[in-house]
C-alpha cells in the first residue's frame, strides 16, 4: 500500500475516533492484504486517543487572564494616546500648582519639541558641513592665486 493511501486512512480514522467512532475493524476486513502494516498504525491511533482526555482551563485561570489582557491593553492604548496628545499651557497658578519650577521648563520644553529640534540640529549639521567645504573651496583657489602671483 502507498504511503499516501495509508496516511489518509489514519486521517479518516482520527476523525472518526474525534467523532466517537471506531471503524478500525472495518478497515482491517476491506483491506485483509494490509493488515500487517495498517493494524498497528490503527491501533496506535485508538491507543493515543483513548489515552488523550479533554483538558480545559480553570474558570478562575480564564478570568485572570482575560483581566490581565485588558489591563495591558488598556495601558498601551493609554501610552499611545499620551504619547500622541500634546500638552497644554498651564497658567502660573497652575504651573506652581503642579510644581513646576523654572528648572523643569527645558526638559518639558525639549519633551514637547524633540522631533523640531532633532530635525533642526541635522539641518543646522548639514548647513554647517557645507559651510565647511565651502570655506576649503575657497581657501584653496586663494591659495593657488597667491601662488600663481609669486611663482
Amino acid at each position: 500500500m502507498v504511503d499516501r493511501e495509508q496516511i489518509e486512512i489514519l486521517a479518516i480514522q482520527a476523525d472518526k475516533l474525534n467523532v466517537g467512532t471506531n471503524e478500525e475493524a472495518e478497515y482491517l476486513t476491506t483491506l485483509p492484504e494490509h493488515h500487517d502494516t495498517l493494524y498497528p498504525l490503527l491501533s496506535l491511533a485508538r491507543k493515543v486517543k483513548d489515552a488523550l482526555t479533554l483538558v480545559e482551563p480553570d474558570a478562575a485561570f480564564c478570568e485572570n487572564l482575560r483581566l490581565s489582557l485588558l489591563a495591558a491593553a488598556r495601558q498601551r492604548l493609554m501610552s499611545r494616546l499620551s504619547l500622541r496628545a500634546k500638552p497644554t499651557r498651564l497658567s502660573s497658578s497652575q504651573a506652581q500648582a503642579e510644581g513646576s519650577t523654572k528648572s523643569q521648563r527645558p526638559i518639558q520644553l525639549f519633551r514637547r519639541h524633540r522631533t523640531e529640534i532633532l530635525i533642526g540640529a541635522a539641518a543646522l549639521g548639514s548647513v554647517v558641513s557645507v559651510a565647511g567645504i565651502v570655506a576649503y573651496w575657497i581657501h584653496t583657489r586663494a591659495a593657488k592665486a597667491q601662488r600663481a602671483l609669486l611663482g
